[in-house]
């Protein structure tokens, strides 16, 4: 069985290891790399763990989503959905739905968000695809967004309104 679910500080290491693997595996979908998040501390990943909903099969960390919002007070209205990643084994099963759906009712219930946003390489056909179906819509493409080994890709910025 799968369940979503946020986890207590303490499995911080399993966070790291599921987010390393991440970024290793399919370093074009995230802004970030294996190689500036590995030396973080404990400490930092106490703090990121926070953040982040998690899919869990057999204790097993096997999906994560997180969403943000704005601390500031002309963009409170806003939450942003990134590092959204399932381990290989898991893919096609409908845990980004699970992860979605769950995260869609949380900002939902968050008072004042009116919007979310996000970015998605245009290579990630499957991330896409899972926005589009949740309503998100393409508004633009942030060109040379991202570099990674010597070559630059685009971002499509998608939003979303509650």
């Amino acid at each position: 069985m799968i369940t979503i679910t946020r986890l207590d500080e303490s499995r911080w290491q399993d966070y790291r290891d599921l987010r390393l693997e991440a970024l290793k595996n399919d370093p074009l979908a995230f802004g970030s790399s294996y190689e500036e998040e590995q030396p973080y501390t404990e400490t930092q990943w106490r703090e990121r763990v926070k953040n982040v909903l998690f899919a869990v099969s057999d204790g097993i960390l096997i999906g994560m989503m997180v969403y943000v919002r704005s601390n500031r007070l002309k963009t409170s209205h806003i939450c942003d959905i990134y590092s959204v990643y399932v381990k290989q084994d898991f893919r096609g099963q409908g845990i980004s739905n699970m992860l979605m759906n769950t995260v869609l009712v949380e900002i939902k219930a968050i008072a004042g968000v009116k919007k979310i946003e996000l970015t998605v390489n245009p290579t990630q056909k499957a991330a896409r695809q899972l926005y589009r179906k949740y309503g998100f819509k393409e508004i633009g493409r942030a060109r040379k967004a991202v570099q990674y080994q010597g070559k630059f890709y685009d971002e499509l910025l998608m939003e979303k309104y509650l």
